[in-house]
């Protein structure tokens, strides 16, 4: 059984990204991908991105203005700055946001933060443990399950979405309610994400030294800028990159904070470009994987290693990613070192998470996809539906 087979599309032109037939007719489709393709066509971008995922890349700083708006007009229980652990219910889009403001934290977290991606709630979880539903949509059925077991249990309970039943029971129950108004996928709506968590936390006192949210939006709108489609590829490293893993297999290697980040780029790069991808984590990474680069021998030029820096890593990790290049150097292995740049480790975070997002979008329409739908992800929405009688979103 191939993939066809099982996602239940028999014709390569219903493959999820492919151009509908019948543009050919209108001449709206995008170029063949034997063609030469730009990066630097406003025309070809339009034609490809037609939901425009660029400029919803660059809507993350503003995103994150509003999210502290958002939070900063939410009225939160005293009580919930005396527990004892933090744990975000949350899934995809939604649970990486909260995984990059534990990164960014670090050790200024006072107590620790779990993402808990799965039904119910986690083992541990009691009268001391702050519980944060996060579900864009309001209607993922894991996060859903996991509220509903922690109002049982009287815990301590905040809400992040856009609406659905999660943010009507949470009216009902007159909780803390984090609303923020938001269409399209979850993976877009990054900013809110860790803007509303970042901001929940440090009001509730659990961030200790909170980075503030001002320089870190004006770092990424510089970013921006910087890396725009309007941007041509020759003075644009977010283009260029993409080139470069373009055809390739991209792993994503990072430590600390930029653990996180490589998450969520080989989550980017699965979604918006559609492709393989995999992340691994300094220093585990030199535990196993640096082992798994020798075979196969003639697929060596198929992968492409980029390595997330950040210019506050311990020298230890310094050391590391030295001898590792030196590896990679002798198996002649395609690389990148991207260093994150920012006033703040929020800011570092989130600017590095933004250049990988663009360079997600880059990629797609390099493989000329619609970095938007993701239609085999929809797919697996409606055959569990229908195999658990329910209506699981995947936000």
């Amino acid at each position: 059984m191939d993939a066809r087979d099982f996602f239940g599309y028999k014709n390569p032109d219903e493959e999820p990204g492919r151009p509908d037939p019948e543009d050919d007719a209108n001449g709206t489709s995008p170029p063949l991908f034997e063609e030469a393709v730009t990066l630097d066509d406003p025309a070809t971008l339009r034609r490809i991105d037609p939901e425009d995922m660029l400029a919803k890349v660059a809507a993350m700083p503003g995103q994150l203005s509003l999210a502290r708006r958002v939070a900063s007009a939410t009225q939160l229980p005293a009580t919930f700055g005396d527990v004892d652990a933090v744990i975000v219910l949350a899934m995809g889009g939604s649970a990486i946001g909260a995984e990059l403001v534990a990164a960014a934290a670090g050790e200024r977290l006072r107590v620790p933060l779990i993402v808990h991606r799965d039904y119910g709630l986690p083992a541990g979880a009691g009268p001391r443990t702050l519980i944060v539903a996060s579900s864009h949509s309001g209607e993922t059925a894991e996060t859903l399950s996991g509220f509903a077991a922690a109002r049982e249990a009287q815990l301590p309970l905040a809400v992040i979405t856009t609406g659905g039943r999660l943010a009507a029971q949470a009216r009902e129950a007159g909780l803390p309610l984090l609303e923020y108004r938001l269409g399209g996928q979850p993976r877009a709506a990054i900013g809110f994400g860790v803007g509303l968590v970042h901001e929940l936390l440090a009001s509730a006192g659990l961030i200790a030294d909170a980075d503030p949210i001002g320089p870190v939006v004006q770092a990424l709108e510089e970013m921006m800028e910087r890396f725009a489609p309007s941007v041509e590829t020759e003075a644009n490293p977010a283009k260029q990159l993409a080139w470069a893993i373009f055809g390739r297999i991209p792993v994503i290697y990072g430590h600390g904070p930029m653990a996180a980040v490589a998450h969520r780029w080989k989550t980017q790069l699965n979604e918006n470009a559609k492709a393989w991808s995999a992340w691994e984590p300094m220093p585990e990474a030199n535990h196993n994987a640096i082992e798994g680069s020798l075979n196969p021998r003639e697929l060596s030029d198929a992968l492409y290693v980029v390595q997330l820096r950040d210019p506050d890593e311990p020298e230890e990790l310094a050391a590391r990613y030295r001898v590792v290049e030196e590896l990679l150097g002798e198996r002649a292995t395609n690389r990148s070192e991207v260093w994150a740049e920012g006033p703040s480790r929020l800011a570092r975070v989130l600017t590095t998470v933004a250049y990988g997002d663009l360079v997600s979008v880059y990629l797609a329409i390099l493989y000329q996809t619609d970095p938007t739908p993701v239609t085999l992800l929809a797919m697996l929405k409606e055959r569990l539906a229908r195999a658990t009688g329910s209506d699981p979103d995947i936000g």
